[in-house]
């Protein structure tokens, strides 16, 4: 299917592709690749002058954020990154999405909206939690496993959770272990912070509770995280809690083992890959924050003014891999704002999607950093990609998919397959009384919650 087709067609769960949109600025002919088999020698920067920068009061900004495409992607000359480099040029390339697999939560008076979606670290399940029904993992259909190709009649699968941990109180974050392998039990875990209780991590074969950190605040009460973070290495949990970060050795359950003073609430948190002691956080007041960890120093993201920083509170966070930017992204705010670690006074970039609600709308970066994809609150999936520039907007290639019909709040690129999982759905408030309900007029939108496994890579008719 073309890309520029203007119709935005909803697709429905009968297993058909659906087609993306592109919008009218995009449409541009003179799109150039990205060059980033042979960057310029100045376009990376040493992890020791990255930090001299950022530990540098007086940096100098610099005269443009326009984009630099030499700048964008590091220089690789691994084969097997080469190689999952031209895999990730096929992503979406088909300019359609084929649904493989689906679970629903179809009783709408229950409030079952999926928040979220995560693959694991192997690509073997994704988690994601349900408001009122705790936290799932599901499998990846086995029929599926090193697929290169997909016809586009191959029916729908149903999913069923595979684990189950069911709801006792509201989760605030989740992340799975960096090293997680399903082939190795003991390391097929994930860490949740609910309210009311410490950091604890689950066990993805039985559901049951490993073991708890427990972060404590002034008068020595625990009290719960608000956002989660791994080290690079897997060896250290960061839990975000008002006013302080804390630091827990995974090795060692219990209580912390450092803490950092923090003028506002981690609403979010997410390591630095180029810079391994770096950790950048989000709040709920608008800031974003570089902390470093080894001296306790925090430098200020951006500037409190309208172009250089979001509308209300930071609710994600996500490092763009090969690269020295990370994406933030705001409640109630249509910007997901790039920012380079080098110089982080302004935004790099700004990309637009659609969040027009309080809830957290997860975006996500594909593994090798050339798509970045996004949910919107219009059910549609945004996609950004890194490799074709429309020189005469100064942005990125859009493609739009409509695939949900509500709010598509969570996005998850599978790590080496061309599968993205969504989740929808989100809180609709019933104000119409029993008697009212045969006359009443339908709502706007109708409920649908969802988690969804999609298909971006190439397709290929059924033999039959």
């Amino acid at each position: 299917m073309s890309a520029t087709n203007e119709s935005s067609v909803l697709g429905e769960p009968n297993g058909q592709p659906a087609e993306p949109t592109v919008d009218s600025e995009q449409q541009s002919s003179d799109v150039e690749k990205m060059a980033i088999d042979e960057p310029e020698p100045a376009a990376v920067m040493e992890s020791d002058e990255i930090e001299d920068k950022l530990l540098n009061d007086g940096a100098s900004e610099p005269e443009s954020t326009l984009l630099d495409e030499a700048e964008l992607l590091e220089e690789t000359t691994d084969n097997t990154q080469n190689g999952s480099r031209r895999h990730e040029q096929d992503l979406f390339q088909s300019h359609s999405v084929h649904e493989l697999a689906r679970c629903s939560w179809d009783k709408a008076a229950k409030q079952n909206y999926v928040r979220g979606c995560l693959w694991s670290p192997d690509g073997s399940c994704v988690l994601s939690t349900v408001n009122n029904d705790g936290m799932h993992v599901f499998e990846l259909p086995t029929d599926l496993y090193g697929a290169e190709k997909v016809s586009t009649e191959r029916p729908v699968n149903l999913l069923d959770a595979a684990v189950h941990v069911r709801e006792s109180t509201l989760v605030y974050d989740y992340q799975w272990y960096p090293g997680m392998h399903s082939s190795v039990p003991e390391t097929a875990v994930w860490i949740a912070s609910r309210q009311h209780e410490p950091i604890q991590m689950w066990d993805a074969y039985t559901g049951k509770l490993r073991c708890s950190y427990k972060g404590y605040n002034a008068v020595d009460e625990v009290e719960a995280a608000l956002s989660l973070a791994w080290s690079l290495d897997g060896a250290f949990i960061y839990g975000g809690y008002k006013k302080s970060i804390k630091l827990f050795d995974v090795k060692s359950p219990g209580r912390e083992i450092s803490s950092f003073t923090t003028k506002v609430t981690a609403s979010c948190m997410t390591a630095c890959a180029p810079l391994p002691n770096l950790m950048i956080f989000g709040s709920w007041s608008r800031s974003i924050t570089a902390l470093v960890t080894n001296s306790g120093d925090q430098l200020a993201v951006g500037r409190n003014s309208a172009d250089c920083s979001h509308n209300a509170g930071v609710t994600w966070l996500k490092f763009i891999p090969r690269t020295n930017l990370f994406v933030s992204g705001g409640r109630k705010d249509p910007k997901l704002m790039m920012w380079d670690i080098r110089q982080m006074t302004k935004p790099y970039h700004v990309l637009n999607r659609v969040c027009d609600t309080n809830q957290r709308i997860y975006f996500d970066t594909s593994p090798y950093g050339e798509w970045i994809v996004s949910g919107n609150t219009d059910g549609t999936v945004r996609a950004w990609n890194l490799l074709e520039v429309d020189t005469a907007h100064k942005s990125y290639q859009q493609l739009s998919f409509p695939l949900h019909r509500d709010c598509c709040n969570g996005v998850s690129f599978h790590p080496t397959m061309s599968i993205v999982a969504t989740a929808s759905g989100q809180f609709h408030a019933s104000t119409i009384s029993s008697e009212e309900e045969e006359s009443a007029s339908p709502q706007p939108t109708e409920p649908e919650n969802s988690l969804t496994l999609w298909w971006i890579g190439k397709t290929g008719l059924s033999e039959e």
